[in-house]
C-alpha cells in the first residue's frame, strides 16, 4: 500500500467530478443553441470525433475505458414523439456480432436496446416504441466486414440519419492514442487505479460504476489493476473461447489504451510494462447460449 496515492486519489476524483459536470453543461449549452437533430452518426474516429474541438475531454468524462474492439458511433440528440425505425439490415450486413444501445440525452442511461442477439430480426427495418423525448444511440459493429455501412434512422416517419460507410481501418486510431497521455488526463483518472487496486475498500456498486463504461446488455466484464513488472496469467475455459467472444484491452493511469488482444487460446500472461488497468469483455457470440460463468476466467497476478 502507497499511503500518498489516497490523498492524491482522492483530489483526482473531485477533480474528474467538476471536469464532468463542466463539459456536460458545455454539451447542454451547445445543443440548447443548436436546435437541430442530429444529422448523421458521428464516428468514433481520428478524423470524425477527436478533430472536433472539446471532443477528447468529453470522451475521457463520459466514455473513458475506449472500446479497442469495436467501431462504434453515436447519434444524439434525437427527438421522439412515439417510436424510431432502424435500418438493421445494414448492421447484419456490416457485423458479424453489433448492438445499438438507446439511451436517454443527455443522461445516457440506457433505455433499450437492439443487436444481432435480438429476436425477431426478420425486416429491414426494427421498430423500437419510446416515450416521448430526446434519445442518444450508441452503436457498436464487432466482427465487421469488408465493407461497413451505419443503418439509416427514422424517428416517427421522419428521417433522421441517412444510411453511412465507414472505412473498415477507421480504429487504426488507437495505435497512437496513448500519446495524449499527460498531466490533464493523469489527474482526470489517478483515482481510478487506486479504485481498482483497492476495491474491497469501497462498495463494488461505487466501483462497477466509476470504471465500467455503458455496455451491451450481453457484455460481461472481468476487470482490475496491475503494479508495473506484476504478471496477469489466466486460464479461460473452453467453454467461453467456444461461445462467446473474449476480448481484453490493458488501460494505463491516464485511461488511455495500450494494449487490446481478442483472445483465442485457453492460457493468458501478461506482464505489465507500468501500472495499469484492465478490463475483459466477454461477449456472447450467438442465441441460445449457456449463461456465463465468471469462473471460466481464471486470473492470478503473480
Amino acid at each position: 500500500m502507497v499511503i500518498w496515492e489516497f490523498p492524491l486519489a482522492l483530489v483526482s476524483f473531485l477533480f474528474h467530478g467538476l471536469v464532468k459536470t463542466f463539459m456536460r453543461a458545455v454539451l447542454v449549452l451547445h445543443d440548447s443553441r443548436n436546435k437541430r437533430e442530429a444529422q448523421k452518426w458521428i464516428v468514433l474516429s481520428k478524423d470524425d470525433m477527436l478533430a472536433r474541438p472539446g471532443a477528447l475531454p468529453l470522451i475521457m468524462t463520459t466514455a473513458p475505458r475506449w472500446n479497442t474492439h469495436a467501431i462504434l458511433a453515436t447519434l444524439s440528440p434525437v427527438l421522439v414523439n412515439n417510436y424510431v425505425e432502424i435500418e438493421t439490415a445494414a448492421a447484419e450486413r456490416s457485423a458479424g456480432s453489433w448492438t445499438i444501445v438507446v439511451g436517454t440525452y443527455p443522461e445516457h442511461r440506457t433505455v433499450t436496446s437492439v443487436g444481432s442477439l435480438s429476436s425477431g430480426l426478420t425486416s429491414a427495418k426494427t421498430r423500437i416504441d419510446l416515450p416521448s423525448g430526446k434519445y442518444w444511440f450508441a452503436l457498436r459493429y464487432y466482427e465487421w466486414h469488408a465493407k461497413v455501412e451505419l443503418p439509416a434512422v427514422d424517428a416517427d416517419g421522419r428521417r433522421v440519419a441517412a444510411t453511412q460507410p465507414v472505412s473498415v481501418t477507421t480504429n487504426d486510431f488507437y495505435v497512437d492514442l496513448h500519446k495524449h497521455s499527460g498531466l490533464f488526463n493523469l489527474a482526470l483518472h489517478y483515482y481510478v487505479f487506486v479504485l481498482l487496486r483497492y476495491r474491497t475498500s469501497f462498495p463494488e456498486s461505487f466501483v462497477k460504476r466509476e470504471f465500467l463504461p455503458v455496455g451491451n446488455p450481453e457484455t460481461e466484464f472481468i476487470f482490475g489493476a496491475l503494479r508495473k513488472g506484476e504478471e496477469l496469467r489466466g486460464h479461460i475455459a473452453p467453454q467461453a473461447l467456444g461461445g462467446w467472444s473474449v476480448l481484453l484491452t490493458v488501460y494505463n493511469r491516464a485511461s488511455f489504451p495500450i494494449r487490446s488482444d481478442d483472445l483465442k487460446t485457453s492460457e493468458l500472461k501478461f506482464t505489465a510494462p507500468a501500472d495499469c488497468m484492465y478490463l475483459f469483455r466477454v461477449n456472447r457470440k450467438a442465441r441460445g447460449e449457456a449463461v456465463f460463468e465468471k469462473d471460466w476466467i481464471q486470473l492470478q497476478i503473480k
